[in-house]
């Protein structure tokens, strides 16, 4: 030993030392797992703990008013306020001079009166919820890629300036985002019941959802990692996972249903909401441009210059009558239909916010340097990345799901917000040059590799 350099002493000293003490384990490959799992789960703490600082930072240094550009969020904040001290779901619709009881489903009102119906709280709580989102992606990302790509997939998400803007807004978005996130994680996971269960519980917060429960919970099952499992059994599971999924968005909505069926102010059996009507009307019209601008036509009808010849009065018959304006002027102007669903398509996955209150060079910019590159790295990911078609196909269901619900409605940049996160699970396994694991494999630096601990 008095031969060798200092540094190689320490080390075989160290070498002895370890095997003096009953084995090899500082150089066993399961202890280097140990290490690789100390350094991850560190790293994923760290990403965490930035993305709740960035989301409450941002939240609680907005005013603590609502912004008037976004309509909506007054209405969720009267329907919160309304349910927590009242014990009812309702707000006094301005425009036509009444109350409504079925506009909103009640999802997003039940989170608002949880937080207080207070702005604030329900602010600093939407950003609990979205960085929670960022650790489903991480797991999503991890069961399929590994931790690196799961790494990269949550500081896509973290990093994203849209997720951070909504979270101060009183919408839905966030809650719905955070849903959808762990909806899917759970399905391709080992309690896929669970993830059925959060996924139907999300329509009652977006009821546009409806549709993307069953599909989900079809591709998830045929994506799901399984060893041993053939192409037709995947498929059939897939459809039987499809049908529960028809069963359990059933099953979330039927109190709702029933609660509107035996209101005496609706008396009608509705299952989502009063609003579709005049969401479909305000995309397809004559003075429709793809964007959402309601209040138009809402005076016409109000002073009688409409169809309507007068205010329509109860707000399940006003439903029923822009539903069917929206129709008549669909068939009578096809092209033109045609027309407004692209530019809402275009509308829903422009990089930049088109509307004049966000066309500042800020948001611009920031919108900019954020969504080109995730783009580019989706479409690489499709084009030459691991993951097989089942897996990217599930990744993109959202965002193919809600483009095609928006075409039919009004398109705008917060439609799409939902459909990132997963999107980056596709982009980070770009970036870290991933393949998809085998069914069953678990790579080498996933907590899941090392027995006796759940992946």
């Amino acid at each position: 030993m008095g031969g060798l350099p200092r540094r190689r002493q320490a080390t075989a000293g160290g070498r002895a030392r370890a095997e003096g003490l009953g084995g090899r384990w500082a150089w066993h490959p399961q202890a280097r797992v140990f290490v690789i799992i100390t350094v991850v789960r560190r790293l994923l703490l760290l990403l965490l703990l930035v993305a709740l600082s960035l989301r409450l930072g941002w939240a609680l240094s907005r005013p603590v008013g609502l912004d008037a550009a976004l309509g909506d969020q007054f209405e969720y904040l009267s329907l919160g306020r309304n349910l927590l001290e009242h014990g009812q779901l309702k707000f006094f619709d301005g425009r036509f001079g009444e109350d409504v009881y079925a506009y909103r489903t009640p999802g997003y009102p039940v989170f608002v009166a949880m937080c207080g119906g207070n702005v604030t709280v329900v602010r600093v709580a939407q950003a609990l919820v979205d960085t929670s989102t960022v650790l489903a992606i991480y797991l999503l990302a991890r069961r399929f890629f590994g931790a690196r790509a799961g790494l990269a997939a949550g500081v896509i998400v973290a990093l994203n300036p849209f997720l951070i803007y909504f979270t101060g807004l009183i919408l839905t978005e966030t809650l719905f985002t955070a849903m959808l996130a762990w909806g899917m994680y759970f399905m391709v996971g080992r309690r896929p019941l669970v993830g059925l269960s959060v996924l139907a519980l999300s329509v009652l917060v977006r009821p546009s959802a409806v549709g993307l429960v069953p599909l989900v919970a079809a591709l998830g099952a045929m994506a799901a990692p399984i060893p041993g499992v053939t192409c037709w059994e995947r498929v059939s599971v897939g459809v039987v996972n499809a049908a529960m999924g028809v069963l359990a968005v059933v099953i979330a909505l039927f109190p709702w249903a029933v609660r509107n069926s035996r209101h005496p102010s609706l008396q009608s059996w509705i299952w989502t909401t009063t609003n579709g009507g005049i969401t479909l009307y305000d995309g397809f019209h004559d003075g429709a441009t793809g964007a959402s601008d309601q209040s138009t036509f809402v005076q016409a009808v109000i002073a009688g210059r409409h169809p309507a010849k007068g205010p329509l009065r109860g707000e399940v018959a006003r439903d029923g009558e822009f539903r069917q304006w929206a129709r008549n002027w669909i068939e009578e102007h096809p092209g033109r239909s045609l027309q407004l669903a692209l530019v809402k398509i275009g509308r829903t996955w422009s990089p930049v916010p088109l509307s004049s209150e966000y066309g500042s060079r800020l948001y611009v910019v920031t919108g900019l340097c954020y969504t080109l590159p995730l783009y580019a790295l989706v479409f690489i990911g499709l084009w030459r990345g691991g993951g097989g078609k089942t897996l990217k196909a599930l990744c993109l269901l959202p965002a193919i799901y809600f483009t095609a619900v928006h075409a039919l409605s009004v398109g705008s940049l917060r439609y799409r917000v939902p459909c990132e996160p997963p999107m980056a699970v596709i982009a980070g396994a770009v970036l870290v040059r991933c393949r998809s694991a085998r069914p069953g494999e678990l790579t080498a630096s996933e907590p899941g590799a090392v027995r006796g601990m759940p992946h």
